[in-house]
């Protein structure tokens, strides 16, 4: 009998261990724009069996673009495109910008990313999303796209409370830049998920303390789509 419940004992530890290596593994690995290049192969695959519309709005990024359920409803009447992968880092965009930004020719781009790179297991600072912020709008620039940028705030996430002050920090360099650059803009997504403290509200996300669930995007649609509808995004028309 305690031969049995050592021998349990012992696999459920093997279980336990290859799964916290695993983790370890996909963690390190999400670094690496390579790791997402089977998503951004499928975006490519769409594309030639469903072209988007010329001249929509883009939104690149991570998690939050990538689970977006109705993002074009949401939106309307502006027209989107909606190229979400992964756990994206702002590094990450710019590394597959030519295959997921350029070929649209889009009319605005909005960026939402930067949460993971603060999540990243190499200790990235606020002031690595700013500089990587700022690789991604002067490559755009620098192949030609004059498309307005819109950085939509890092947004707090209960399960990563203790890194919310850094993300904090980041959205205040990236606005302060934003500040200084023409067709740049900033929009504070983060306000309505902060109580009058400055303390993170609770039922914006799902049980992972993450994902935000449809309070969380209905706060995200609410501080998003009015600014594009008065920036007159409301219809198509090409960038080219």
């Amino acid at each position: 009998m305690r031969r049995g419940v050592a021998a349990l004992g012992a696999a459920f530890g093997l279980v336990v261990l290859a799964l916290f290596a695993f983790l370890i593994h996909v963690l390190l690995a999400s670094g690496d724009p390579a790791y997402w290049e089977g998503e951004i192969a499928a975006f490519e695959r769409r594309d030639v069996s469903n072209p988007p519309p010329p001249g929509a709005v883009l939104f690149v990024g991570g998690r939050d673009v990538r689970l977006w359920p109705q993002l074009a409803a949401d939106m309307a009447p502006v027209p989107v495109i909606q190229r979400g992968f992964g756990g994206a880092q702002i590094a990450h965009v710019t590394h597959y910008m030519s295959r997921i930004i350029l070929p649209y020719h889009p009319r605005a781009i909005i960026v939402m990313a930067g949460e993971a790179d603060l999540a990243d297991v190499y200790g990235r600072r606020p002031e690595d999303v700013l500089d990587d912020f700022r690789t991604l709008v002067l490559s755009l620039r620098a192949e030609g796209s004059r498309a307005p940028i819109w950085f939509v705030s890092l947004r707090p996430q209960p399960a990563r409370q203790e890194r919310w002050y850094g993300a904090h920090r980041a959205n205040a360099l990236v606005a302060d830049f934003i500040a200084t650059q023409r067709d740049m803009h900033y929009i504070d997504a983060s306000a309505a998920m902060l109580d009058a403290a400055g303390n993170i509200r609770r039922g914006f996300h799902r049980w992972d303390g993450l994902t935000l669930n449809d309070k969380g995007y209905a706060a995200l649609t609410a501080a998003i789509r009015p600014v594009l509808i008065e920036a007159g995004y409301g219809g198509l028309r090409s960038t080219r």
